[in-house]
């Protein structure tokens, strides 16, 4: 699994630079467009995250939507080798304008963002 994600990130960064390299030599406009998009979504779908955690709090609807849609976020709450800082920035992020009393948890391998009673 690390290699797969060493060779994705590697292939990442090289696409990023063979765009950046079109669009200031040749001022490509596609590769421009290209490159804000292959940039801007990854960024776009972190900085959602506390919003839509604040949303369904308020709500009380789309919390199992929340926890699947950020699953790959809210494993690092739970990943034993992950950075306390990244740990604590990613739950006060989430828990920033959320309703009282809610939080993430795991059963097994499921992750949930609900009122803990």
């Amino acid at each position: 699994m690390t290699m797969i994600l060493t060779t994705l990130a590697v292939t990442f960064v090289a696409l990023c630079v063979w765009l950046t390299v079109r669009t200031v030599n040749k001022r490509e406009r596609w590769a421009k467009w290209t490159l804000a998009a292959v940039v801007g979504l990854p960024v776009l779908y972190i900085a959602s995250f506390g919003p839509a955690c604040w949303i369904s709090s308020r709500t009380e609807t789309g919390a199992g939507i929340v926890a699947i849609a950020y699953q790959p976020i809210i494993k690092i709450i739970f990943e034993p080798t992950a950075p306390d800082f990244v740990i604590t920035a990613v739950v006060k992020y989430a828990e920033l304008l959320s309703a009282p009393g809610w939080m993430f948890s795991r059963t097994s391998d499921q992750y949930h963002w609900g009122v803990v009673l």
